[in-house]
């Protein structure tokens, strides 16, 4: 019961961190997601010594997430974090800025929540670096790409018919006097209206309760990044190219932008979700190779408690974040 009494200190953690610079060597244990990932490639940037990290091992500093919030211990002084990401406790440097985001942007998805008072009090002194904000849709890239992509590419909201469906996604912009090049910022106010209740109409065959406030949100964005789409990448990340992969990407920020367009090729084809409910596992036959990104979208439609397999057709595969499903479902926010 402590835990739930405790009020979260995310300073007092970030101080915590920025202390074990000073160690000779170093062991970093924590769960198996981007966030984490991200967190101990930036501590093992700057740190001097010699540096290991587990997901399973006992280790100096310990980085853990449970149904109360998440954790920081170093050297046996816990400290309560409250629902905020690992990757936010590091110090905000215009060179780490871009793996930061993505650290945070991951978090927010995967754990569905909504950015903590730290996390927010964080985007705000990122915009002296260059960070914007504005109200818009919950879709990705919608700066960079065509309007139709965007919402194709959507997977949090998952928006059925229109996820991974081209064309389908196409006639819906036509529709609102769009064509194939109409980006969102030239939709004139009626046509947004109209577009944003047409996605509701959508929405509430997934979830009845939906809102417009739940698909207009903050958004975040630094030059030609986006907050939401660098979550989405990093998650396909860690899928493609294991945790060393999105661990080097961390280390060289110059590499998102070529990862985003790999992200991005991925979903380009359109996908579709076949799933089958087995006793302990749901099965997903789809073309979009990341039990992840296949997680997010069951979460979104009710299914839980069970790790998530893809088939792509050439092979069956999951991913080690599923190594407790019952403890990533507790930690759900929806």
């Amino acid at each position: 019961m402590e835990n739930f009494l405790r009020d979260p200190a995310p300073e007092e953690a970030s101080k915590l961190v920025s202390s074990i610079y000073s160690m000779k060597s170093l062991c970093i244990r924590g769960p198996y997601d981007p966030d984490f990932v991200i967190f101990s490639s930036l501590i093992s940037k700057y740190f001097k010594g010699e540096i290991g990290v587990s997901f399973s091992s006992t280790c100096d500093v310990t980085l853990e997430k449970r149904d109360t919030g998440s954790f920081l211990t170093v050297e046996g002084k816990e400290i309560y974090v409250g629902f905020s990401s690992f990757t936010s406790l590091l110090p905000l440097t215009i060179d780490d800025l871009v793996p930061m985001l993505a650290g945070i942007s991951s978090d927010l998805i995967l754990y569905r929540r909504k950015p903590s008072p730290w996390e927010e009090n964080l985007f705000t002194k990122a915009q002296d670096l260059g960070v914007t904000e504005e109200k818009s849709l919950k879709i990705p890239g919608y700066r960079e790409i065509p309007l139709f992509l965007s919402l194709s590419y959507s997977l949090d909201p998952y928006i059925p018919e229109i996820s991974g469906n081209r064309e389908n996604s196409l006639k819906l912009v036509r529709e609102i006097g769009g064509n194939e090049f109409t980006k969102l910022s030239e939709l004139d106010e009626s046509q947004l209206n109209t577009l944003v209740f047409r996605l509701i109409t959508l929405l509430v065959k997934v979830n009845p309760k939906v809102d417009r406030e739940e698909l207009v949100v903050k958004r975040y964005f630094f030059h030609g990044y986006d907050f939401l789409e660098l979550g989405f990448a990093s998650i396909y990340l860690l899928d493609k190219l294991g945790y060393p992969g999105l661990f080097d990407l961390a280390l060289s920020p110059s590499l998102f932008g070529p990862s985003l367009e790999i992200y991005r090729e991925s979903l380009s084809l359109g996908f579709s979700l076949d799933m089958i409910e087995e006793r302990n596992r749901y099965l997903v036959n789809t073309s979009l190779a990341s039990p992840l990104l296949a997680y997010i979208i069951l979460r979104q439609l009710g299914k839980k408690g069970k790790p998530v397999f893809v088939n792509d057709g050439n092979r069956v595969f999951t991913s080690r974040f599923f190594g407790n499903v019952g403890e990533v479902d507790s930690k759900d926010k929806d």
